[in-house]
């Protein structure tokens, strides 16, 4: 009673001095992975006294936090194509296809959320002021920026992994082919000239996508709920006062960035919990060693062909080590005696036991995260979205091995999981990584929310923001000034041509006259 009275008059004492502040926040993807990275930013905002309102579909449900009011959308989650994209685990997309499917998937979300009662409300409320709108920045959820022009107020991205190239573009940030391939591709680290070449026409056809497709149908979409005296979404974009990506500086390639581009990182990572009796008996009673295996919150092993199925069980029951497996059913076909399934597991604890030898994983950067803090080499199966260039890192760094999981055998996964597990150079390797990682002035979390109200303090962070991102591509590229260049050139070669065929005609002139 005597803390809550104290927290109370703390609480009184910050928004009487004018730092207690109004915030909407729309984190709108289903996807537990990426909701994690903003959870304890919402959090710390409302522990300082801010009030703040977020819809997502993943709430904290914490009674204690009151300043936090959170709109519950996990009904996303429920959505046929949502489930379908999940179930279909072994495809293979090309690359124009996962960009479409991203798109779509993005705009269903969208607009089944808008749709929906408590959105609608706040939508028709016309009372309602905020100082500072909060937005998930990663793949296309640009659409949820007119709730900044609905309320007047500054908007803040935040991405729980890499940004598409119109992020970059939307802030003004420099963005170069090679030395910063979108992650889509899964390309780093030294590059053939097909991949550069690969690199350099993907910008291109990338950004005609976006611009002449992906912007005007999500304007028209938005338009739908905002109204057609909205501005245009483009126009909204460049407006964005802060973007915080989540990166590190072992996965992801140093970028020179602008000022209003906030690297944060480790912003999930949590303090060791005890394990489970179930879970901690296991472990110690494994001194040989212990497996740890999990696909992370949107693979599911139990959609895993059983093809491949097979090959993985047979692999795991020919290791010299016991197996943790996050299988999300309650049986699993053929299962190895030295293997214990379960449908949820409290991952950075079990990381965390001294007995774990290494991690199988899909390569999400949140997963590798927690594994660098652990000092757990990696065996990666990664599938889609970043994963393949995360996992790529991986291997460069020493810290694991990737699988192909389209020729993943029995032989190729057993041979990982003991390399990594026994070469003492991948826990060195790993051990370098994690001092590198954790050498930082601050906690992630507590950057994240200074730069926050440093947005707040100064009602937006336009002298941060970049002249770049007010020019269009002819004049930031200066293909205009390119283009006068090469026409000054030609007039020049072309008056030079005539001025040498009219002495070289006269002097033809003068020659006939002589004869």
């Amino acid at each position: 009673m005597k803390n809550t009275i104290l927290i109370l008059i703390f609480v009184s004492i910050f928004c009487l001095h004018g730092n207690c502040s109004r915030i909407f926040a729309v984190f709108m993807f289903p996807s537990v992975s990426h909701q994690v990275i903003f959870q304890p930013i919402w959090k710390e905002l409302s522990l300082r006294g801010h009030q703040v309102t977020v819809v997502t579909p993943n709430p904290l449900k914490d009674q204690s936090l009151t300043n936090l009011t959170e709109i519950d959308i996990s009904f996303t989650y429920k959505l046929p194509e949502i489930v379908g994209v999940l179930n279909s685990v072994g495809q293979k997309p090309t690359l124009v296809q996962k960009m479409l499917s991203i798109f779509e998937l993005n705009m269903l979300v969208f607009e089944s959320e808008m749709k929906s009662q408590a959105i609608q409300e706040i939508i028709q409320r016309q009372n309602d002021k905020y100082d500072l709108v909060l937005l998930q920045y990663s793949h296309f959820a640009n659409v949820m920026l007119p709730f900044a022009y609905k309320f007047n107020a500054p908007a803040v991205g935040i991405s729980s992994l890499g940004v598409f190239l119109h992020a970059r573009d939307d802030i003004g940030n420099p963005t170069h082919p090679v030395i910063s391939p979108d992650y889509i591709l899964g390309i780093s680290g030294n590059m053939s000239f097909v991949e550069r070449l690969k690199c350099f026409l993907y910008n291109l056809w990338y950004r005609a996508l976006y611009y002449f497709y992906f912007l005007p149908r999500g304007d028209a979409i938005a338009r739908t709920y905002f109204g057609d005296d909205m501005p245009y979404l483009g126009k909204l974009a460049k407006n964005l006062s802060l973007l915080l990506v989540s990166a590190n500086p072992i996965i992801h390639t140093p970028t020179p960035n602008v000022p209003n581009i906030i690297e944060i990182n480790q912003l999930h990572i949590k303090e060791k919990k005890p394990l489970p009796k179930d879970l901690q008996e296991f472990l110690d009673g494994s001194p040989q060693g212990a497996i740890y295996f999990s696909l992370g919150s949107n693979m599911k092993s139990v959609n895993l062909s059983s093809t491949l199925r097979k090959e993985i069980t047979t692999a795991l029951a020919e290791l010299p080590y016991n197996v943790i497996w996050k299988w999300e059913d309650d049986h699993l076909a053929d299962k190895p005696d030295n293997v214990l399934i379960k449908k949820w597991l409290p991952q950075q604890d079990i990381l965390g036991h001294p007995n774990i030898k290494a991690f199988i994983t899909q390569g999400g950067l949140q997963s590798i995260e927690e594994a660098i803090i652990n000092e757990v080499p990696l065996v990666g199966i990664p599938f889609f979205s970043d994963q393949p260039s995360n996992m790529r890192k991986i291997e460069e760094q020493g810290i694991g091995r990737m699988i192909d999981y389209a020729s993943l055998t029995k032989e190729k996964l057993k041979s990982a999981v003991i390399e990594v597990s026994q070469n003492k150079k991948y826990k060195e390797n790993i051990k370098r990584c994690k001092s590198i990682l954790v050498d930082q002035p601050t906690r992630g979390v507590d950057k994240a929310v200074w730069w926050i109200e440093y947005v707040l303090k100064h009602k937006g962070a336009r002298h941060l923001r970049s002249p770049a991102a007010d020019m269009s591509f002819f004049e930031y590229l200066m293909l205009d000034v390119i283009s006068f260049l090469v026409m000054i050139i030609i007039i020049a070669s072309y008056g030079f041509y005539k001025l040498i065929m009219s002495v070289k005609k006269a002097l033809s002139v003068r020659k006939i006259k002589k004869s």
